[in-house]
């Protein structure tokens, strides 16, 4: 099997608020350790990933260099669609089409059209697939999809247009993709969750989901912001004995709220080893004021050693 790090297409999903851009930026860094040219490609045009690394937000379609040999985008699907049909019918029809307004008003109305197109993109950023010669390709590419329920409606949408459409570009694209995303050697299937209920449950149904739709399963599962400040049962003992006295009272009911968080963090990560046959990755919580840049590199130390 090849290491997550080093296949074609990264993509991370996970419930909005997670820290889900931290964590592809953080994957991207960790990809590229080994020399290899990889991009982030966010589904918004909200820069996130190069303002977590201290460069400035990409223009809808651009790629920004982030430095050793790692750059990002931000996948706009209506330039996107652009490069595809001029891949397809050669520029002039292209441009013909993407001025009609029927013609755009039936891509925004048609179900799954703007994910798929948005997939796709990331598809073509890959190794040797660039739809313009001598366009940008890239070893490896991390998506950071959108929060679950849109970022699942983006992975079903290859095999749900492969399955309506005749035979012809569109269903031949498709079917390229989606090959890519059923393919563990070839992609990997990244969830970024916290270590609380909601977002577990939401992690574990989606590992459902993935087995039942692309017969596989989630490669691993980011567990972010997980507390290590926990105490022994002695420790705590002692804590409450000295409240009061050696200890302030409320210094020491903080040390008795914090452990009993972290014990219910560490049930939680339980349970999603219990039920998740791939790997779990426990990141910390870092201290507050921590620059983003140092978050995502600090992340990304921990993921080259655990996702080899």
């Amino acid at each position: 099997m090849t290491p997550l790090l080093e296949r074609e297409l990264i993509v991370v999903v996970g419930k909005g608020g997670v820290g889900r851009s931290t964590a592809a930026a953080a994957l991207g860094l960790a990809a590229c350790g080994s020399s290899r040219s990889v991009i982030v490609c966010e589904t918004g045009a909200q820069g996130s990933v190069p303002a977590i690394l201290g460069r400035r937000p990409p223009e809808p379609g651009e790629i920004v260099g982030l430095g050793d040999g790692l750059a990002a985008t931000a996948i706009d699907p209506d330039s996107a669609l652009r490069d595809w049909m001029s891949a397809q019918v050669g520029s002039a029809l292209s441009r013909v089409l993407g001025s009609s307004r029927s013609f755009g008003q039936f891509f925004g109305a048609a179900p799954g059209a703007r994910e798929l197109v948005t997939i796709t993109k990331a598809w073509e950023l890959g190794p040797g697939r660039s739809w313009k010669r001598g366009g940008p390709t890239h070893e490896t590419v991390v998506l950071d999809a959108p929060a679950t329920g849109h970022g699942v409606a983006m992975l079903r949408a290859p095999r749900t247009f492969a399955d309506l459409t005749a035979a012809g570009p569109i269903r031949n694209q498709a079917e390229k993709v989606w090959d890519l995303l059923s393919d563990p050697a070839r992609s990997a299937l990244v969830a970024v969750t916290l270590p609380s209920e909601l977002p577990v449950g939401e992690t574990l149904d989606l590992a459902a989901w993935v087995q039942e739709t692309l017969g596989r399963d989630l490669d691993a599962v980011l567990v972010n912001r997980c507390e290590s400040n926990g105490f022994s049962g002695p420790d705590l003992k002692a804590i409450k004995g000295a409240a009061g006295t050696v200890l302030p009272a409320e210094a020491a009911s903080v040390a008795v709220a914090a452990s009993r968080r972290a014990e219910g963090q560490a049930e939680l990560i339980a349970d999603i080893e219990e039920s998740f046959k791939g790997r779990v990755v426990v990141l910390p919580e870092f201290p507050a004021g921590t620059e983003e840049r140092a978050i995502a590199e600090g992340i990304a130390s921990t993921l080259e050693r655990e996702l080899d």
